[in-house]
């Protein structure tokens, strides 16, 4: 498959280098090709993280009719995406469709719209976003971030165009989207009041952007304030990672180049130097994202691959254990949302005695920890589970893969039959 991305890569890289100085009716087949490797770029390397499960683990339950809970009864806000929970539940509440397939899916069409509004800011813009169009897919696909770039790069075309309204609604979509859409807000927001001291523009516009982020803004905080009975002062926590922001990072210096070297006071008769070679800088940068996206591919399989064995864990766990049992996925958000509403599932946090919270106060009657299988039986006890339970092993049948989970004492032996009649695994105790 990374053969083919290259393979293609030439496709639009020759339909540039032949059309972009000459006639513009050939640019928007050329916008179109852009977006064809964008969409290629998703297919070949979209990889969804196992924190995307949590949120996926909320819209079922809104979806079911059980509300934006983790746990059916337990009202904590454990996501930082609203906008994004709402959006991928969509799909699955009014139609049926598969959460997981429909938040790749509309995931990747955010990508895609950040390569056409990129472009609104210069042919330029649009043809870089789309080369890094790879960081989008990479540990990225079923997120919040592509349609949070998505959101960025719309409120800074709203500005530049003049409508401090709609820049006001989108910067709160923003905010609602990711916690740090409070930096765009505030930033845009200082913008417009500074245009305005400037004489650049009247004080009507930052009020009507204000006015336009209020509407989304309050409402918003009200319900969390009722629904979570949490202070509307309360942020929700955000966990960066280098994915989160790449694809962030690299479509703001796609505009910020383009305007950089693309705007001109004075018009002139013949392409200036820097507009000739644009579409050449353009389309080597996009030839630097292929080995790059190359490096990635096996991580891309691997990851795949431990998505696949975490949903058949799951599926072993929710036919196995009894409905309304208590387990601890030591945070792994795959498992958290295959085991589904009929299982209680506690998650650690971030701090080191949350893994004894979990264990002494919630009691879980069994924990597994591991997004997958591993290659070798392993007996050691997890130190965070001493002392309250027993390490029990599986065997997949048929392999050498195998699978650790921590019952309580109290029900160790009715947990270990109860899982052991499943025909895929096969309890093997650890040797004496």
């Amino acid at each position: 498959m990374v053969l083919v991305a290259v393979a293609v890569w030439f496709v639009p890289a020759a339909a540039v280098l032949l059309t972009w100085p000459r006639s513009r009716t050939w640019r928007p087949a050329v916008t179109l090709l852009a977006l064809a490797f964008g969409l290629l770029q998703q297919l070949v390397f979209a990889t969804i993280p196992d924190s995307a499960f949590v949120t996926f683990r909320y819209a079922a339950n809104i979806a079911a009719g059980h509300g934006a809970v983790f746990n059916i009864g337990e009202y904590a806000e454990g996501y930082s995406n609203f906008t994004w929970l709402v959006l991928v539940t969509l799909p699955k509440a009014l139609f049926g469709a598969d959460l997981v397939t429909g938040a790749v899916v509309l995931s990747s069409a955010c990508a895609l719209g950040c390569v056409l509004l990129a472009a609104r800011f210069g042919r330029l813009a649009g043809l870089l976003t789309a080369a890094a169009g790879g960081l989008a897919a990479y540990d990225c696909a079923g997120t919040e971030t592509p349609l949070f770039v998505l959101l960025v790069l719309a409120v800074l075309y709203a500005l530049k165009t003049r409508h401090p309204l709609a820049a006001g609604v989108l910067a709160a979509l923003a905010v609602m989207t990711r916690p740090d859409g409070l930096v765009l807000a505030a930033a845009a927001g200082l913008w417009l009041a500074f245009e305005a001291a400037r004489h650049r523009s009247s004080w009507g516009a930052p009020g009507g952007y204000l006015l336009g982020g209020l509407v989304l803004v309050v409402p918003w905080l009200a319900w969390r304030a009722t629904y979570y009975d949490q202070s509307p002062a309360s942020w929700p926590t955000l966990h960066p990672s280098f994915s989160s922001y790449a694809f962030l990072v690299a479509a703001l210096a796609a505009v910020g180049v383009t305007q950089l070297f693309g705007h001109h006071r004075t018009p002139s008769p013949t392409p200036r130097p820097a507009t000739r070679w644009a579409p050449v800088v353009a389309l080597a940068l996009c030839a630097v994202s292929l080995p790059f996206a190359a490096a990635q591919r096996p991580g891309v399989l691997d990851s795949r691959a431990r998505l696949a064995q975490a949903a058949e864990i799951s599926g072993w766990l929710t036919a196995r254990l009894p409905p309304g049992s208590i387990i601890s996925t030591g945070g792994g958000g795959a498992l958290a949302y295959g085991v589904g509403s009929r299982v209680f599932v506690v998650t650690p946090g971030v701090g080191n005695n949350d893994y004894e919270f979990v264990a002494s106060l919630r009691q879980p009657a069994l924990a597994i920890t591991g997004l997958g299988y591993s290659g070798r039986q392993q007996c050691a006890a997890d130190p965070a589970y001493t002392g309250l339970y027993e390490v029990a092993t599986f065997l997949r049948k048929g392999s050498r893969e195998w699978v650790t989970v921590y019952p309580r004492d109290d029900q160790a032996a009715t947990l270990i039959e109860r899982l052991d009649e499943d025909p895929r695994l096969v309890y093997v105790p650890c040797p004496s």
